[in-house]
């Protein structure tokens, strides 16, 4: 292991999730296949949920969000 790779793993587990979510950001998508791609997105939304800073929903909030966005269109 490289030394700046050993001193990241020492970092809190919140903190290695950062930056591993703000590395995966920094590939440029264009160069991936769609596999490639979606591994690059899932791997991403975990770092973010294991960083604590997704926004999730319980299945009820959003099917209630669904419906709210229907009647609102339906409104218009």
């Amino acid at each position: 292991m490289s030394a700046t790779l050993t001193e990241i793993m020492l970092l809190p587990r919140e903190e290695r999730a950062r930056l591993a979510l703000e590395l995966l950001r920094s590939l440029d998508d264009a160069d991936l296949d769609a596999g490639e791609a979606a591994d690059v997105e899932i791997t991403r939304r975990v770092s973010e949920l294991d960083a604590g800073i997704a926004e999730t929903l319980t299945h009820d909030e959003y099917r209630a969000h669904g419906r709210a966005r229907r009647a609102s269109r339906a409104a218009r």
